[in-house]
Parts: structure tokens; C-alpha cells; sequence
């Protein structure tokens, strides 16, 4: 579904939907000429996000930024976080539970280390994360976290575990019909970009067609694995600890097994058009994919409804995907 809006509530982009207003080094002519109050609502708050917890503040740049994704993207090692304290005066504290709040905190540094453990491939590293936000999410009404996050650090439980998934989802035969439902959902967000309406239009095509060859085409869009590695610590950093405010926490982690397996999907697109992926065109489609879901509260109430409410979308379907689907080597 492409939105339109009226011409006078909007201004004419460039070649490739690039911002007139952005020079060759990427950066804001507005900003840097006029400062950061004379930005519009948008630019204000996007790509940047700002996520406060009491007297914490976290920042982040979305991967809807050219910039930001090349940077992330590019690194090799291991993404990490910068700490710092201010003099800033608190001026007022958001309504959190401490408790539980410092309790999540302690788990998403547990799913970091899942994410970014290189020693499983990242199909086994989704499967471990889906799987502890659910049992984390059992155990959150009751303030039971510290049970769970201690589990799924311990080594020798996480190969057990895995060995569990694997033998229950890696026979899933409802792969592509499951995907089908997805690009359904997806095909009914609003669209932003016209490159997204025809990025969908490909992968229409793709799980229409049964997938063929996806194990194969797989595997080489797999070769900078690290690039997944990055896409699931942002979505855990940006995501995990809104579970603070209302209590899902699966569903947050669902949002980035669900960008993981499209991502996972258009790299697959693009080998059987070119023969490999590109980085260029691996960061084109984080890029987009990050505009068109994050950059619009309405479409992402619509994937967490569906996260919650579409069995398509459930905890078991997408570790179906993960083992059953071979999109994820």
C-alpha cells in the first residue's frame, strides 16, 4: 500500500530519493548552516532514536541512515557500546519498574552474548535468542528473569537447547506458505519508498516459486555473516528494553528474527539476479527495510500485532523458518 500525499506537504527529492538538502559528505546543509531547531518533525526525530529509563538515556542512529548502516555494517569485530555519565540534571523520571528493569538489562547483555557468539551460525544464534525472549517472557510477570538469563549463559545449556530446537523445527514443511502470510502483512503496511514496493514484488515472486535453491543462494549471501550478526545487536539494543514499559518482550524479539529472515530473503533475490550479494545492495536493503518498518509507528503496531495475534508470525512458525526454511545456513 504506497501512500501519497498532497504536493504542498511535501518537497521534491532527488535522483534515488536522496534528500536535496544533504551535501557530498552526507551531511544536513540545514543543520549545519541553520542548527538542529530549524529541522522538521521528521529529520527531528529520525534516524536518530532516544530511549530514556530513569536516569539513563540511550541513543542510537537507525539503519535508515546511509551513513550509519555503512559505518555498522562494515565492521568486522564485534559491535559494542559506549557508556558515559553527564552532569545533565534529571528533570522528571519516566514510570518504570526499577527492578524489573535492571533485571532486563542483565538478560539483554545475555543476548548479546548469543547474538554475537561466532561460534554458531547465525540461524543457530536467532533460534537461541527467540527462544530465551520466550522463556524470559514466562517469567516476567513474576520478576523471574534472573532465573532464565542465568540459564541460557551457561555454555553447556545452550548446546543442549539447540539440539532441542533443531531436532523439533528443522522438519517444518509450511515454510513458504508461512512466508507467503508474511509478505501478505508486509504488502499492507504503508509504503514509503517506491524501492520497497518493488523489493516485495521480488520476493512475491521468490516464495511463489517455492524458494528453489534458497539452501544454496543461502550460503552465499551468508559469506559477511557478521552483517546478520550486526542486524540482530541493533534491533536487541533499540528494542529489548522497551519490554520495560509494557511487558511483551517476545515481541520485540520477534521483530528481529522477522528482519533477520527478510533480509535473509532479499540477499537470496539479489544472488539469483546477480549471481552474489554486494554490500552496496545489502545496505540498500537494511537501509530501506529499516524506513519502512521503523519510521512509521502505525506499521510497526501492525508487525506486533501480528507478532501477537498471527500464527503465521508465532514463536514456533518463524522456528519453523529458521530450521525448516534454508534461508538461514
Amino acid at each position: 500500500m504506497l501512500v501519497d500525499y498532497p504536493i504542498e506537504d511535501r518537497f521534491i527529492l532527488q535522483e534515488h530519493g536522496r534528500c536535496p538538502f544533504l551535501n557530498e559528505s552526507n551531511l544536513c546543509d540545514i543543520y549545519t548552516e541553520l542548527g538542529e531547531d530549524k529541522l522538521c518533525e521528521t529529520c527531528t526525530n529520525f534516524p536518530r532514536h532516544i530511549t530514556e529509563f530513569g536516569g539513563t538515556r540511550e541513543i542510537g542512529i537507525s539503519l535508515s541512515c546511509p551513513v550509519a548502516v555503512e559505518l555498522i555494517m562494515k565492521r568486522t569485530e564485534p559491535i559494542s557500546f559506549t557508556v558515559s555519565e553527564t552532569d545533565e540534571k534529571i528533570t522528571g523520571y519516566n514510570d518504570i519498574d526499577a527492578s524489573l528493569y535492571f533485571e532486563l538489562c542483565q538478560a539483554r547483555d545475555t543476548a548479546y552474548a548469543i547474538c554475537q557468539d561466532r561460534s554458531m551460525t547465525i540461524k543457530r544464534r536467532a533460534a537461541l535468542l527467540l527462544d530465551f525472549s520466550f522463556e524470559l517472557q514466562k517469567k516476567i510477570r513474576k520478576r523471574k528473569c534472573g532465573d532464565v538469563t542465568g540459564q541460557y549463559s551457561d555454555r553447556e545449556f545452550l548446546k543442549k537447547r539447540l539440539s532441542v530446537l533443531e531436532k523439533k523445527y528443522s522438519g517444518c514443511k509450511k515454510t513458504e506458505r508461512l512466508l507467503g502470510e508474511w509478505l501478505k502483512v508486509y504488502d499492507g503496511l504503508e509504503h514509503i519508498k517506491p524501492e520497497w514496493t518493488d523489493m516485495l514484488a521480488g520476493l512475491n515472486e521468490f516464495v511463489s516459486a517455492g524458494i528453489i535453491g534458497a539452501g544454496r543462494l543461502a550460503e552465499k549471501v551468508n559469506v559477511r555473516e557478521y552483517e546478520y550478526e550486526h542486524l540482530l545487536v541493533y534491533y536487541v539494543y533499540r528494542y529489548f528494553l522497551r519490554a520495560v514499559f509494557d511487558g511483551r518482550l517476545t515481541e520485540k524479539v520477534q521483530l528481529a528474527c522477522a528482519a533477520l529472515i527478510m533480509q535473509e530473503m532479499l540477499g537470496c533475490v539479489f544472488c539469483s539476479e546477480d549471481g552474489r550479494l554486494t554490500f552496496e545492495r545489502q545496505i540498500t536493503a537494511m537501509r530501506i527495510y529499516s524506513k519502512e518498518t521503523e519510521h512509521s509507528e502505525e506499521n510497526l503496531e501492525v508487525l506486533y500485532k501480528n507478532f501477537r495475534k498471527n500464527k503465521a508470525f508465532s514463536y514456533r512458525a518463524i522456528m519453523g523458518i529458521i530450521f525448516g526454511s534454508g534461508l538461514l545456513p
